[in-house]
């Protein structure tokens, strides 16, 4: 069983629909996946109870109870456990990824954005847990390929020393509406440009991963 967690200490940056897409679509690759909200606002929560299908699993727990439920997901036969963290609590956040085979930090291209994921990389860095940035909310691609204020992100970041994903989300209405009847963008419309983006990240993951 692997763990994967989605950390990031400043608010908005997409992190609950990226954990919900990839939960979904680690399930509809074949895994037995639990999507663990450690996150307050219970936003992952609320989702899976709009949801039908029984896959992923969910359950709701505190940061410090993540031991617990991750002990109980080995015994159950989980392949892989998506931990959608609570931003603002470096705690429970350095907590979650201490416990983490791989940590993903979701940002926004936007400078305020990119000057506040200092906090978040000095985190998982401290712990010594595999990582990534990932690029979230972007501007979509055109034909001239990506826009200019992801790949100047993409040089700013290096200053953090953690790797950027080569893959990066686009802002994208369909993944809000996917989300309103408890489906995942790849189960809403799987022909999307915002589907292939997560099935494109997932494959990217699973391999970084080894899953």
């Amino acid at each position: 069983m692997k763990t994967l967690s989605l950390i990031a200490q400043k608010g908005g940056t997409g992190k609950t629909s990226l954990s919900i897409h990839l939960a979904v679509q680690a399930s509809l690759s074949g895994m037995k996946v639990l999507l663990v909200d450690t996150d307050p606002q219970a936003s992952a929560t609320a989702w899976w109870k709009r949801r039908e299908e029984a896959t992923p699993e969910l359950i709701q727990c505190r940061g410090e109870n993540l031991p617990r439920v991750l002990n109980a997901a080995t015994g159950q036969g989980f392949d892989l456990v998506v931990v959608d963290t609570a931003p603002h609590s470096s705690k429970e956040s350095t907590a979650c990824a201490r416990m983490s085979d791989w940590v993903y930090i979701p940002s926004r291209p936007a400078i305020l954005d990119l000057d506040a994921i200092g906090a978040s990389t000095e985190l998982v860095t401290a712990v010594d847990v595999p990582a990534r940035i990932l690029l979230n909310c972007c501007p979509p691609a055109t034909r001239f390929g990506e826009p200019h204020i992801v790949t100047e992100a993409r040089q700013a970041l290096k200053v953090y020393g953690i790797p950027v994903c080569e893959v990066a989300i686009s802002q994208r209405a369909a993944f809000s509406h996917a989300l309103i009847d408890g489906r995942a963008v790849t189960e809403f419309d799987r022909k999307t440009k915002a589907a292939l983006e997560i099935d494109r990240l997932w494959k990217t993951m699973r391999q970084e991963m080894s899953l």
